[in-house]
């Protein structure tokens, strides 16, 4: 029976359909249940329906139990049958691939054997043919030797060596088969015996060809050298020719040296002679270099360096000539005595003696060494530092050349001088003879210097600085003595030229024995001597020249045309406000100055003359602060790099870390401990022009300022009173008075620093005035606001927008906010609050309009007053 007969039965049929209708039918039954009764109903349909469905289940399974066995029982004879043909047909397959398996054995097996067969006759014929070519060759060489056909000579050798097996040239069948009547000998002798010959011919041609600086000839055999396995003797005659011609340019230029006369011989001669001897090497090399690649490199890598190697001593020997004939003509050995004997006497007198009058007696001991020139000229010892600076920079460009283009490897990050340049004779000659001649000079030739400049000092007079002007600053180039703007140039090229040799120990040397002169000569000698010589008087102020007085003399020119520095070198200060929050009822206690105050004005004191030695004082404390500057701007052009190449250091030092150290010496070694040192000067000497001109001024302004008479300014009962400007008249016409002539003439620097130290001390002063007074007198409402408005002004007028020295009141604006608060500020500001936010109320109405009340912060005072010194202030106010 199928499937569809048990579907369409009816008896038995499953429909799920019919069996959803009946389930919702039983669901609705139930639903509309109202007694037992109904549900007594519901429960007999349930159980009718359940009872015919587990009659049909029965029957279904019955029908279909018996189905489904019979199809098991088709399927496993079905089953049987069919793994019985498939077994059988494995068993056909698995014959048929054993037996094509060994017939493939059979095939592989002779075919091996026939490739075996192949090979062997190959390999014969390959001997054979080489046999021949080699018989063939030997006897073209020796045809072309006996017709002196070099060329057709060398290249058949070249053929032999190149494409027949050394092992077939000495076997036994070649010995045997070879030689002949004409040749005789066994192949490898006969060749060897050939290239021998050949090599004498091809020195011989090639010499000839050189003396005759025939250059197609010169060429021709030149090339020939590696086709018979010869490099070495090819780049041996090659290296020969070169040297021979430096040799000659070399012997031309010193000849002509040699027959001018020591006197007549200028300066720069020798560099020009050796800088010459180097760009001919340089350019040989570069002009040779393509041919020897050309024929050499693919047999012999190392051409270029094997001729480097031979030419290096060539070079050594010709720059050796020149350095010593140099050496010898300049007289070196003659010079070294007399600088040995020179006791630099006028550098000396000045750190062994102490006159008071060094000014007036300046002039006569310059009059008394004149002479002094004539033992050692200057002039001469410079010429010869730069002719020997530039005969140590051209060496040094030619081991720089050298390195990069024969031996620096792509892979190192370094450039590493080769042992070919390290170990030369000139290398030698350089550190033993050469580079202690070099530091005797400059050593001598700086300190010279100094001592000249000094013997030829010139200082500038103050007077065209000392005109008011109406807003003063400091001047763009101020007076400063001559002395240093010499020592600048000096300084400058000297180390410039010491640098441009390209010996770091030079550097190193020059630095060391250059910072120990400054300090020792010019810092000990010149500027510490100079301004004790020239401390001011007590009570001697720097004042403004009246139009009609003072003017008489014209002004002594100093040589500022002496160049400075290459480059500008721009200091930017940047301002740091003190940020003393007060709380909000004192906030602005100074932030105004008195009404009108921006017209207070006030007459100028001026004078017909001032002190010849406080000015002088002032130009010689100005020297040390340009000193400073011009010292800075020289080492850092110097260490300056340019974005796109390298800068100054690193062109004369490129190997190793030499440029890093050079920097390092020329901060650590020379600039750091000069800025210390002179620092040290400036302060020392500021405090001292302190205590001498100004401090009794200032203290004299203070006492004007802050009045102790009586209680007239402290107790006050009407509003002008406090709006009285008499006493901020005075001292603006006082501060001016004290400070601009300084503004005027002082360094920006040195300026900087004296106004800070005058601020300090003012500060000081006023409060300590302050104390005193109104401890004395006590101070009421309207006191405390005029005296508000005083400090305002007072701060103003002296810091005006250099917010650093307004930090120096920030004690002294405390004081006069104490005694301005009332009670209640007093009493809050013992308990400063910080705003958090606490106060801000959100109800969810009109978007927090009404809701929300604005957050005040309220940041206390950072007090730098003690509680005590606040509770002492407060005492005072009535």
């Amino acid at each position: 029976m199928s499937r569809s007969s048990f579907e369409n039965d009816t008896n038995y049929s499953l429909d799920v359909e019919a069996l959803s209708r009946e389930l919702s039918a039983i669901s609705l039954q139930f639903h509309d249940s109202s007694s037992p009764n109904d549900l007594h109903d519901v429960i007999d349909s349930i159980d009718d329906t359940i009872t015919t469905i587990d009659s049909k289940l029965e029957g279904f399974i019955t029908l279909n139990k018996k189905k489904l066995q019979q199809d098991v029982t088709s399927i496993d004879l079905l089953r049987v049958n069919k793994l019985s043909a498939t077994i059988r047909n494995a068993a056909r397959l698995s014959q048929v691939l054993t037996n094509a398996d060994e017939l493939g054995h059979s095939l592989t097996y002779k075919i091996k054997s026939l490739d075996q067969e192949i090979g062997n006759v190959n390999e014969t014929l390959n001997y054979v043919e080489n046999v021949q070519s080699l018989k063939n060759n030997i006897k073209q060489i020796n045809y072309a030797i006996e017709g002196q056909n070099w060329e057709l000579a060398a290249q058949c050798i070249h053929a032999i060596n190149s494409y027949i097996p050394r092992e077939l040239v000495r076997g036994e069948f070649a010995s045997a088969v070879i030689p002949s009547t004409n040749v005789p000998e066994l192949p490898e002798a006969s060749i060897n015996n050939w290239i021998k010959q050949l090599v004498v011919v091809f020195k011989k041609q090639f010499n000839d060809a050189a003396s005759k600086r025939d250059v197609e000839k010169l060429t021709k055999y030149f090339q020939l050298f590696p086709l018979i396995s010869q490099e070495e003797a090819g780049l041996n005659c090659y290296a020969k020719f070169i040297c021979e011609v430096i040799s000659e340019s070399s012997k031309n230029l010193t000849q002509t040296i040699n027959s001018i006369t020591s006197s007549d011989l200028k300066p720069g001669i020798f560099d020009t002679v050796a800088m010459q001897l180097f760009e001919n090497v340089s350019m040989m090399l570069s002009q040779h270099g393509p041919l020897i690649k050309r024929y050499y490199l693919s047999t012999y890598p190392d051409a270029l360096i094997f001729v480097v190697n031979r030419l290096q001593r060539e070079v050594d020997l010709q720059i050796g000539v020149i350095a010593d004939t140099f050496y010898d003509a300049r007289r070196f050995d003659k010079l070294f005595q007399d600088i040995k004997l020179y006791k630099f006497p006028i550098l000396s007198k000045r750190l062994d003696e102490l006159r008071e009058h060094h000014i007036q007696e300046h002039g006569r001991v310059s009059e008394d060494l004149e002479s002094l020139d004539d033992l050692v000229p200057i002039r001469h010892v410079g010429d010869l530092i730069l002719e020997l600076s530039l005969i140590l920079h051209s060496w040094a460009l030619y081991c720089k050349f050298i390195t990069i283009k024969y031996f620096h490897k792509p892979e190192t990050p370094e450039l590493v001088l080769p042992n070919i340049i390290t170990k030369s004779n000139f290398s030698k000659k350089v550190n033993e003879k050469l580079l202690p001649a070099f530091e005797t000079l400059y050593q001598f030739y700086f300190r010279r210097s100094l001592e000249k400049s000094i013997t030829i000092e010139e200082v500038p007079s103050l007077e065209m600085y000392l005109k008011p002007v109406p807003r003063s600053k400091s001047p763009d180039h101020p007076p400063c003595s001559s002395v240093i703007e010499d020592l600048t140039l000096i300084l400058n090229n000297t180390l410039r030229n010491v640098i441009q040799s390209g010996f770091p120990t030079a550097v190193k040397s020059f630095v060391t024995e250059s910072f120990q002169v400054v300090q020792q000569d010019l810092i000990n000698g010149y500027f510490i001597r100079n301004l004790n010589d020239n401390q001011p008087k007590y009570n001697q102020l720097l004042s403004f020249l009246s139009e009609d007085g003072g003017l008489t003399s014209p002004r002594a020119h100093s040589r500022s045309g002496t160049p400075e520095p290459h480059g500008t070198a721009t200091a930017t200060t940047a301002a740091s406000s003190a940020n003393a929050s007060f709380f909000k009822g004192a906030s602005s206690a100074f932030g105004s100055v008195v009404s009108g105050s921006g017209a207070i004005v006030g007459s100028l004191q001026t004078t017909s003359s001032n002190s010849p030695k406080l000015m002088n004082f002032v130009v010689y404390l100005n020297s040390v602060g340009v000193a400073q500057e011009y010292f800075t701007k020289i080492i850092n052009n110097i260490k300056s790099q340019a974005a796109s190449n390298a800068g100054f250091i690193e062109t004369n030092f490129p190997f190793g870390k030499d440029a890093e150290k050079i920097k390092t010496i020329l901060n650590q070694d020379f600039l750091d401990p000069f800025m210390v040192i002179s620092n040290r000067v400036i302060n020392e000497s500021l405090i001292n022009l302190y205590n001498q001109s100004i401090k009794q001024r200032l203290i004299s302004m203070v006492n004007d300022l802050v009045t102790d008479a009586n209680d007239s300014n402290y107790i006050l009962y009407s509003t002008t009173q406090v709006n009285d400007p008499s006493l901020l008249i005075r001292f603006k016409s006082n501060w001016t008075s004290l400070t601009k002539p300084y503004l005027q003439t002082l360094h920006q620097s040195i300026w900087h620093k004296l106004l800070r130290l005058i601020v300090i001390n003012l500060v000081n002063l006023i409060e300590r005035k302050l104390h005193l007074v109104l401890k004395r007198f006590k101070i009421n409402e309207l006191g405390s606001v005029k005296l508000e408005k005083d400090m305002s002004f007072v701060i103003n007028e002296v810091c005006e927008d250099n917010y650093q020295l307004r930090e120096k009141f920030v004690k002294l604006t405390q004081l006069v906010l104490l005694v301005g608060m009332d009670d209640d500020e007093y009493e809050e500001s013992k308990d400063p609050l910080v705003g958090s936010g606490k106060n801000i109320v959100d109800d969810g109405l009109d978007d927090g309009v009404e809701g929300e009340q604005e957050a005040e912060e309220y940041s206390g005072i950072n007090w730098i007053l003690t509680p005590q010194e606040r509770e002492q202030i407060r005492s005072y106010r009535v």
